[in-house]
């Protein structure tokens, strides 16, 4: 992902003449950082309040606000009348570090949402101007399409790994309490990280995607436990799953988050949505995939057996897909099984 998003960057900055740049990739259905490319982005001491600000606190301009729009696209002084001071992100990251604004793309296509480009101006720089938006607002359909199409390439990548799982808990202010020595094991060469990532302790490396389910848990509504994922170079899709740990807690931790690798079911929800499926196709290519027949399927599902068939010629169609033996052997064989 990082080569893509260098390539993003090094073709729009003429354009959009951006002083920072993250690009980061995120679950279609939840919207939870996954991962990305961090190397021109905000200092990694940032990121834990970045996340904190995202998935806990709340804040205009969000990933979330842009996903209900029509148009994907955000800017900090829009979003907030004008009064940049009213934003938490504006007074706790941006102001500190010298950048006037924050202009944000989310990049979807039809299927879903699968990242978003995050750039930042500096003070000295001129305003984010309503061609700059345009311009962002165009590279949502095609990157969106293009990161879709990256996340089966890198499921069909994924080898088996055969480290323990590990375990990190964080206290009130993402700082590690503890950490078992399989944790760094699974972020070890992590991609996209910034250029001064290597000057810093462990204890300030964990990837973003950690942060921001353990920001996640700690909503005054969250139930307590929140999963998601992120992409290791070494490892694969790994799950990551967090806890939201009681006052009575002797370590000082208010989180704990647990890594280990994801396994097939959860590969298969993001394949069928990066192939469109919908809810009734997947429970029906599932079925396919664990060899019940036309007649079992319809039985277990409550359907006709034709209706079953109309379910699997959309599937085909979807997947470029003709039968059920190329839908075993072919796209599913090389990203799930």
């Amino acid at each position: 992902m990082e080569e893509f998003f260098e390539k993003v960057k090094r073709a729009t900055r003429p354009a959009l003449r951006f002083d920072i740049c993250a690009g980061v990739t995120v679950d279609p259905q939840t919207l939870m950082n996954t991962g990305g490319d961090y190397r021109d982005a905000l200092p990694p001491s940032m990121m834990p309040r970045m996340l904190d600000i995202e998935y806990r606190e709340g804040d205009a301009n969000d990933l979330s606000q842009l996903a209900t729009r029509a148009t994907p696209v955000g800017l900090l002084s829009r979003e907030t009348g004008g009064c940049l001071e009213r934003s938490p992100r504006y007074r706790d990251i941006m102001r500190p570090l010298g950048f006037r604004d924050e202009l944000r793309v989310l990049l979807r296509d039809r299927h879903g949402a699968w990242g978003a480009l995050i750039m930042g101006r500096a003070q000295d720089a001129p305003a984010f101007a309503p061609s700059d938006l345009a311009v962002a607002a165009s590279l949502a359909q095609p990157l969106g399409s293009v990161l879709r199409q990256l996340h089966l390439t890198r499921l069909a990548e994924t080898g088996a790994s055969a480290t323990a799982p590990g375990l990190v808990l964080l206290d009130g202010e993402y700082r590690v309490v503890h950490r078992t020595p399989t944790v760094d094991m699974w972020f070890e060469d992590l991609a996209g990280e910034p250029a001064d990532a290597a000057t810093l302790s462990a204890s300030d490396r964990l990837p973003p995607a950690v942060y921001a389910v353990a920001a996640a848990v700690r909503t005054p509504d969250a139930p307590g436990t929140h999963t998601s994922w992120m992409h290791s170079r070494a490892h694969g899709r790994v799950r990551l799953h967090a806890w939201r740990l009681g006052r009575s807690d002797t370590t000082g931790a208010h989180t704990a988050v647990v890594v280990e690798k994801a396994d097939s079911g959860e590969h298969f929800g993001l394949i069928a949505a990066a192939y469109g499926l919908t809810p009734r196709e997947r429970d029906v290519t599932g079925l396919v995939l664990r060899g019940h027949s036309t007649a079992d399927i319809a039985r277990r599902a409550g359907l006709s057996p034709h209706t079953v068939q109309d379910h699997l010629k959309s599937v085909f169609d979807k997947t470029g897909l003709h039968s059920r033996r190329e839908l075993v052997a072919g796209v599913f064989a090389r990203h799930y099984l």
